[in-house]
């Protein structure tokens, strides 16, 4: 009979801590969850042709979509994903040279929603910023002796906490 009662009390510590485990994950994850991704591309045509940077961080080919008549400026954008429950609003996006610790945030040419912006759980919104302004951020840089070569992007998010891209890109 003890033998018993063992094993029950075994058994109904294990489903407690599963059903406890359980809990916490639905916590964790039923929050405010974004992911971020930088893209790489070109306007025109009344819209952008734009691609996720890949691992190597290197820059797309541009003459190809040019002679296809994709004549616009040369863009780096940030896709923003709302993966969460709860919506997430952005209240603004930057640029950031890796290792140089410096960053600008566009205002006056935000090209995307408006800021501050509403992201429904599951959906998702792309803002793009000339990567002219990129570079100079990185020749600036290279005049106050900061080696700075490539670029990612972010989002500050309206809890204050900010998404920074896993890739970057090379500025050349």
């Amino acid at each position: 009979m003890d033998m018993v009662a063992i094993v029950i009390a075994v058994v109904g510590l294990f489903v407690a801590a599963l059903s406890f485990g359980w809990q916490i994950a639905t916590w964790a994850l039923s929050g405010r969850r974004v992911k971020v991704r930088l893209m790489h591309g070109v306007e025109g045509r009344g819209g952008f042709a734009v691609a996720a940077v890949g691992r190597g961080g290197i820059p797309r080919e541009m003459s190809s979509m040019r002679s296809q008549g994709w004549t616009g400026r040369e863009v780096v954008a940030l896709e923003v994903i709302n993966v969460g429950r709860a919506i997430v609003t952005i209240k603004s996006y930057s640029v950031h040279a890796v290792g140089g610790g410096m960053s600008y945030t566009p205002h006056g040419d935000i090209v995307g929603p408006p800021l501050p912006f509403r992201l429904e759980p599951g959906e998702s919104e792309t803002w793009y910023s000339d990567m002219q302004d990129a570079r100079a951020l990185v020749r600036s840089l290279k005049v106050v002796g900061k080696s700075a070569t490539r670029v990612r992007m972010a989002a500050s998010l309206g809890t204050g906490k900010e998404r920074r891209t896993r890739r970057s890109l090379r500025v050349v």
